[in-house]
């Protein structure tokens, strides 16, 4: 096998966990699929301890893109605010 071959399997081995982590979560969080890819990028530093300046420097957007998405991440799953989602979701 050449190194193409071996990059291009373990690609497809890397997404096919992710994809298995995925469907794991969000059996136990159906709400969770409905977040887009970027609320759900945001969503999992959400749970960390770090601001959301620090949030978009991570993921390189802005503070603001950072404020909206979050806004929306609380809406759609039916939180006021950070506490409340760390409480719900301290089991990720």
């Amino acid at each position: 096998m050449n190194s193409h071959s071996d990059n291009k399997s373990n690609f497809i081995y890397f997404v096919n966990i992710a994809r298995e982590e995925f469907n794991s979560l969000t059996q136990k969080h159906p709400e969770l699929k409905e977040l887009s890819h970027r609320e759900l990028d945001i969503f999992l530093v959400l749970l960390s301890d770090k601001t959301q300046k620090q949030i978009a420097e991570e993921l390189y957007v802005s503070a603001s893109t950072v404020h909206f998405h979050t806004k929306n991440i609380y809406k759609k799953l039916n939180v006021t605010g950070r506490k409340q989602l760390l409480i719900k979701y301290k089991d990720i």
